[in-house]
């Protein structure tokens, strides 16, 4: 095959009963000169072996990579990006699939408008509900890691915003997404969007990090040190704080709200959950003592409170 024009990087973990349909969808894709990564993430499902062996024997455009030791998605996702020859590169998670003409239009858009990143609706689908999610329009902004969602699966991504700049996941952590985006939003001038739902995204399934919150909370306070200390290096630090301050409290907000809703946790365990980790998360903020966790609920409104107050600031500074 000559040189793919994309690198598509698939992690897989304890997907057996999803990855077929995931690896089947990228197979069919009308791009095809397509480059497809497999990382094995030391899954000890041995199925997941088998059936990733299996795909990359009938399509020589699947190349597969198994880890000695677990790293985490973001450790998969580097191993990905280190292997990958295109210049473009995107990320499928290997639970969810993509419709069939998604890569060809993301780098169509990409190409045609010289853009940094490419990116798509998507269908998000929560048991038997599925819902079109769209996103607001990039825009070149003095808030910069606020200036679009922390999503990589949807997009398609120049492959050397990465390596041109260092920057890779976090490995052994949740929330990369979280760590990694506001640090290549440094780099990015553009973001095209491609106006269709062409992303797949499952919300839960089971044994799914979504449904672990003790573990992502633990990690809030892990990755919000990652995006301070590059912000510390690049001297934007002091210019920035208060953007970064909103971006931490959005963060928090949108876990916490999902877990107000999730009911496979009693009260007494989401206050154990929040006074074991979320004290760690909110010195990143100015004012720290304004967050109550008495309760969910009252977390839940005092972050609110916080954030009302906090968008007048940031409003305030990016007009200046």
């Amino acid at each position: 095959m000559n040189k793919p024009k994309v690198s598509v990087v698939v992690p897989v973990y304890n997907v057996s009963d999803y990855v077929a349909r995931c690896l089947d969808s990228l197979i069919d894709q009308t791009l095809n000169k397509i480059e497809i990564i497999v990382v094995n993430d030391a899954s000890p499902d041995p199925e997941d072996e088998k059936i990733c062996l299996a795909y990359a024997e009938k399509d020589s455009r699947i190349k597969y990579i198994k880890h000695d030791q677990n790293l985490g998605l973001g450790g998969a996702r580097n191993t990905g990006i280190k292997h990958a020859t295109a210049k473009y590169i995107g990320f499928v998670d290997s639970d969810d699939w993509v419709e069939t003409d998604m890569f060809e239009k993301l780098h169509q858009a990409i190409k045609k408008s010289k853009a940094d990143i490419s990116q798509c609706y998507f269908m998000e689908h929560k048991g038997a509900k599925s819902n079109v999610r769209k996103l607001k329009k990039f825009r070149k902004q003095k808030d910069v890691l606020n200036a679009t969602n922390v999503l990589f699966w949807n997009k398609l991504f120049r492959r050397k915003l990465f390596t041109g700049n260092d920057i890779y996941f976090p490995e052994q952590h949740s929330l990369e997404d979280l760590a990694t985006m506001p640090r290549l939003l440094y780099h990015v001038d553009s973001i095209v969007q491609v106006k269709k739902p062409l992303y797949h995204y499952v919300v839960t399934r089971s044994g799914a990090l979504t449904a672990n919150y003790d573990r992502i909370f633990a990690d809030h306070s892990v990755v919000f040190s990652i995006i301070q200390e590059y912000m510390r290096e690049r001297q934007v630090w002091k210019r920035d704080k208060l953007f970064f301050e909103k971006r931490v409290l959005k963060s928090l907000l949108h876990d916490v709200r999902r877990f107000s809703k999730d009911d496979l946790f009693s009260e007494r365990e989401k206050r154990e959950i929040l006074s074991n980790h979320f004290t760690k998360s909110l010195t990143f903020l100015s004012k720290p003592e304004k967050i109550k966790l008495d309760s969910i609920e009252d977390t839940e409104l005092s972050l609110i409170s916080y954030k009302r107050k906090l968008d007048v600031k940031t409003l305030l500074k990016a007009g200046r």
